[in-house]
């Protein structure tokens, strides 16, 4: 029999069928295994129970709590990896990349240069798309597992002031906040279209880098949670640039 991966990748539950990943956080992540053609196995974490298990593995937080800097906050992805002694625990996707680039070197995703970059491009996309993504929560919480529902519909109510089903209503607001999704992804697409026509990649190379598998994510995430609406609108967005993307690499997009 084959041996057991020596890589454990903890990713958020969801009730869909069949099981698959959902979350542009742990995709920003997963996506990396992939691509570097890394073998591992999942473990699919509901949200109420993300802090006990990671306290358990041992995972050192990464971020304090939104609206509560005293307390510490947990969240995925995270791996584990048992080929070293003791295992290496790690949270949060920048430094799963790092640490899989440096212990698993072939097919990197960080250039030899540009690191920093790499990062800013991270903030300028959140500071493009991240602003309008509220619109996806209550996507998000249709497809959560029962107690993941619950958790996720507390705590973003809680953040945002109303219910999820308030932040983005069926009519025209909605409507109106589909457009400025759109807008920002051609903003993005203006972007990465300084490298010249043709170019899918955020680095210009024929390799995706890093900063590719942060906004792939988050198409991912769109295409899972709102296939209808993926194949209604958000596919022709940007002159289909975002499709082609998706089927490029389609190879690195499986949930094992």
């Amino acid at each position: 029999m084959p041996s057991e991966p020596s890589i454990t990748f903890y990713d958020l539950a969801s009730k869909l069928d069949p099981v698959q990943g959902w979350s542009p956080n742990t995709w920003k992540a997963r996506l990396v295994l992939n691509y570097k053609r890394i073998p591992y196995k999942t473990v699919w974490v509901s949200f109420p129970d993300i802090e006990s298990t990671l306290t358990k593995l041992g995972c050192a937080t990464i971020a304090t709590k939104p609206g509560d800097p005293t307390k510490a906050y947990y969240t995925l992805p995270a791996i584990v990896d048992t080929s070293s002694s003791p295992p290496v625990v790690i949270a949060d996707s920048f430094a799963i990349a790092e640490y899989l680039d440096t212990k698993y070197p072939d097919r990197p995703v960080f250039p030899k240069q540009g690191k920093a970059l790499q990062y800013a491009f991270e903030e300028c996309f959140g500071s493009i798309v991240g602003p309008h993504v509220f619109m996806l929560f209550p996507s998000v919480n249709a497809i959560l597992d029962d107690q993941g529902s619950a958790y996720f519909r507390r705590t973003r109510e809680q953040r945002f002031g109303k219910k999820l089903e308030e932040l983005s209503p069926e009519g025209p607001v909605r409507e109106g906040h589909w457009k400025a999704l759109e807008t920002a992804y051609d903003r993005l697409a203006d972007v990465i279209g300084k490298n010249g026509p043709g170019v899918d990649y955020v680095a210009g190379g024929s390799e995706p880098t890093r900063a590719d598998m942060v906004h792939l994510s988050f198409l991912i995430w769109i295409k899972v949670i709102l296939p209808d609406e993926w194949e209604k609108r958000v596919k022709h967005w940007s002159g289909g640039r975002w499709d082609r993307l998706l089927k490029i690499t389609e190879e690195w997009q499986a949930a094992t």
